[in-house]
């Protein structure tokens, strides 16, 4: 509806028999100027432009200021994208008359088509305001306000088309279009489901319903539109495109993939439908039926990036690792910023024992987009085996806010914050890990080293006595608790926990250090 709301008389005179009305009044007077607009304006709905601008011409020829011939000339110019002249007279007009709706419609409609849309925002601004109770201006300036892609204010002005003419479908039609494009995906539904109860019979309209629904995830009612929408319209090609997308959300793929082959009958070179039909095939593993798509689309769409990832995934499937890994590069030769690329090539790094590779293709798969704990935990564990303990703690930190209940994690963060002297903080996650396994041997030993480092030494006593009632035998925690009640200054403590691991370690050089520092006591006395 590109001149908005028209409405229609009940009974209508032919064209042809007003034409001729109209040319008997020319022949008796040629001059007739009313005759002479009437006519451009009849030349004008017969898209007849340059003889409507001709008799317009030969009214302002004698009456420059006349309105009506400068309006009429204006808009056929407009229709013949003259867009110069048509500005020419339709400014005149409204210098002429500065109230005059009509003007202000058409100039606008003239910037749109010179792809001017602020400065028709303007006119249909100026047009509201002459006839505030009119719904023509303000579907006009939301069609204006939807190509700025400034939604809500097309909204706005949607709302108020519908309030002074509730019963078009055109109105809600957009207005559903940018609630779609706000995310607003109920708002969008409600509004397709009055156009269709408007015009039930509308195939466009119930392909837009089936579009909301399968946003929503509603599937079975998408599909169920998309059935009537190419019931009534046989070749309407998205409908089946999306009536794919439909099922193979729902799991239908095969059916998914015959109305992607019906989209491509209809639109050999419907790029989506190729693409959608083989992530179909991909998932059902039919891998050279799939390759055969992709080549197809290969050939229409060179760089396309996904159909390399998809590669990738399908020679990933079996075992082609260096091929996976040509396709997951070529994908990001071909969009840089491709996050589950570097993911994918990342963990074939891995396999690859190319530690420094798979660093930078996380780095880069966290960097675009993909914000995954997992990620942070695999590269965390890399920067680990490389030395680099501060990186590690730090995707450590972020890999535990997504997965705050591995075990695993806590464990690896603590051994890496003692490595870095970060003793309390180690000594805060083997707390943890010991709330999982309290009778733990090993945990408790480390709880008490780090204790022991942070000093913290009743805590480390505490520690290592836990682990003493738990295996008599442990030389190392008596030696240990020793060590802790030393740094009290619990000197004859410290000695009995010595003399038990001089006396009874296999250790040599643990029972050699223990006999040293009760030498040290026994030479303080």
């Amino acid at each position: 509806m590109a001149d908005g709301f028209m409405t229609r008389p009940s009974k209508q005179i032919s064209v042809q028999d007003r034409l001729a009305e109209i040319n008997a009044k020319l022949q008796a007077n040629p001059n007739d100027a009313q005759a002479l607009i009437a006519r451009a304006a009849i030349y004008r709905q017969m898209e007849k432009y340059a003889e409507a601008v001709a008799d317009c011409t030969s009214v302002i020829q004698t009456q420059p200021n006349n309105i009506q011939a400068v309006l009429e000339r204006g808009i056929a110019c407009r229709m013949m994208s003259r867009f110069r002249e048509a500005l020419a007279d339709l400014n005149q007009v409204i210098l002429l008359d500065p109230g005059l709706a009509q003007a202000y419609h058409h100039r606008g409609q003239c910037y749109e088509q010179m792809n001017q849309p602020e400065k028709a925002l303007v006119d249909y601004s100026k047009w509201i305001q002459i006839t505030p109770d009119k719904p023509n201006p303000y579907f006009k300036r939301a069609e204006v306000f939807m190509q700025l892609k400034q939604f809500d204010s097309a909204v706005s002005d949607f709302d108020k088309v519908i309030s002074l003419a509730p019963s078009v479908a055109a109105s809600y039609q957009l207005r559903a279009i940018a609630y779609y494009a706000l995310g607003q995906l109920d708002k969008a539904l409600a509004d397709t489901q009055i156009m269709v109860s408007l015009e039930p019979g509308n195939p466009s309209y119930l392909h837009n319903r089936g579009v909301a629904y399968f946003e929503l995830k509603q599937y079975k009612p998408a599909i169920a539109d998309f059935d009537r929408a190419v019931e009534l319209a046989p070749k309407q090609v998205e409908s089946y495109y999306y009536r794919g997308r439909a099922k193979a959300a729902d799991g239908q793929l095969r059916p998914a993939i015959r109305d992607y082959n019906k989209a491509l009958e209809l639109k050999s070179e419907h790029l989506a439908a190729l693409l959608h039909r083989g992530n179909a095939l991909l998932e059902l593993k039919e891998y050279d039926q799939m390759m055969k798509n992709d080549d197809l689309l290969l050939e229409l769409d060179p760089k396309n990036a996904d159909v390399h990832y998809r590669k990738g995934l399908a020679a990933l499937a079996e075992k082609l690792i260096d091929q996976a890994l040509r396709s997951f590069t070529q994908a990001i030769i071909n969009r840089p910023n491709f996050a589950s690329a570097y993911e994918e090539r990342a963990r074939l790094n891995m396999m690859k024992a190319d530690r420094s590779g798979a660093i930078s293709d996380l780095s880069q798969a966290i960097k675009y987009g993909l914000d995954d704990p997992v990620l942070y935990a695999l590269r965390g564990r890399l920067l680990k085996d490389s030395g680099d303990f501060a990186g590690a703690i730090a995707d450590y930190n972020k890999a535990l806010d997504g997965l705050p209940e591995s075990f695993e994690l806590y464990l690896e963060r603590a051994q890496m914050h003692f490595k870095c002297r970060n003793f309390t903080q180690a000594a805060d996650d083997f707390v943890h890990c010991l709330e999982t396994r309290p009778n733990d041997v090993g945990l408790l030993g480390n709880l008490g080293a780090s204790y022991l480092e942070a000093g913290q030494y009743d805590q480390a006593i505490e520690s290592f006595t836990q682990v003493i009632s738990l295996d008599r035998g442990d030389a190392v925690s008596y030696m240990s608790r020793a060590d802790a009640y030393m740094a009290k200054g619990d000197q004859a403590k410290a000695a009995d926990d010595y003399k038990k691991v001089a006396h009874s370690s296999g250790d040599a050089p643990l029972k050699r250090l223990a006999e040293k520092h009760l030498a040290e006591i026994v030479a303080k006395k």
